[in-house]
């Protein structure tokens, strides 16, 4: 456990607080593959997370890491549009 705390936590924490705890941020291939298309396609961060079945905040999570190992292109709404 020390070992993970040192590798992982950048700073020293009392109470702690996992922010989205309750989202499943896992997702296989085949959903990155279907984000990027319709990403491409220019559909909405609602549409895409009705489609793929999973909440809003997962597919903005995704989003916004593909779009940071520059897998996708950026928008000028960002991800409101």
């Amino acid at each position: 456990m020390a070992l993970q705390q040192e590798r992982y936590m950048k700073k020293s924490r009392r109470n702690l607080y996992i922010a989205l705890e309750e989202l499943d941020l896992v997702f296989d291939e085949s959903e990155v593959i279907q984000l990027r298309k319709m990403w491409d396609e220019d559909k909405g961060i609602l549409e895409i997370a009705k489609e793929l079945g999973r909440h809003q905040l997962e597919i903005a999570a995704l989003i916004m890491d593909q779009a940071d190992k520059n897998k996708i292109k950026s928008r000028p709404m960002g991800l409101g549009a």
